[in-house]
């Protein structure tokens, strides 16, 4: 019976971990997304699908 609660409470504490690691994941992902990324043609900051004349 002792051992079913500990192997409860590290499932518990596994799925936990797992889901914070997708929260931090998702906002860095989103994070990334919404800031002005360097231009890998001019080397200027502008939005993504900019058009270089």
């Amino acid at each position: 019976m002792d051992d079913a609660v500990l192997y409860g409470l590290l499932v518990l504490g596994a799925a936990l971990a797992v889901g914070l690691a997708a929260l931090v994941f998702d906002e860095f992902r989103r994070d990334a997304r919404s800031r002005i990324p360097r231009c890998m043609t001019c080397g200027g900051l502008h939005h993504r699908h900019a058009a270089h004349r």
